[in-house]
This record gives C-alpha cells, structure tokens and sequence, in this order.
C-alpha cells in the first residue's frame, strides 16, 4: 500500500472511532439524565422540564424540594460527577 492509502485509512478509522464515541457518550449521557429523573420522580418531584414532566408526568407530584435517602444522593452525586466527565449537555 502507498502511503496514501494508509493514512486514508487512519484518518477514516479515527473518524469512525470518534463518531462511535460520540454516539456512547451521548447515549450514556441520556441514560444519567433518565436515572437521575426516576429517582426523583420516586420522589414526588414536580419536573419543570418538559421531556421529564413528559415521561414522568406531574399529576402525583407534591414536591420541588424531595428528600433522598443516603444511598440515592450518592447515586446522584455519582451521576453528576459522570455527566460533568462526559460534559453533559
């Protein structure tokens, strides 16, 4: 092979490798955002967010300041660590 094809090659495998990151990273960041809403719509919460107040609905809400058990605020500060690593929108 010439030199040209293989760095056509590198560059055509990094560009897939950083689109199949990109794609997880996002993927990852929605599932964080999905986890970090059930527990607090297990809590009563009153999303102001539309895509929550969508999935999860406000009918049963009573709450914007929900309390969590010890264990559930380290899984949320698990989850905000992990969103702020992958930068999160």
């Amino acid at each position: 092979m010439t030199k040209f094809t293989v760095a056509m090659f590198a560059s055509l495998a990094t560009f897939i490798g950083a689109n199949t990151f990109a794609a997880s990273a996002e993927q990852e960041c929605q599932q964080l955002k999905n986890d970090h809403d059930v527990i607090y719509a297990s809590k009563g919460f009153c999303f102001k967010d539309p895509e929550a107040k969508a999935k999860f609905g406000n009918d049963n809400c009573y709450t914007t300041k929900p309390k969590f058990s010890e264990k559930e605020q380290q899984r949320l500060d698990a989850i905000k660590d992990r969103q702020k690593e992958l930068n999160c929108k």
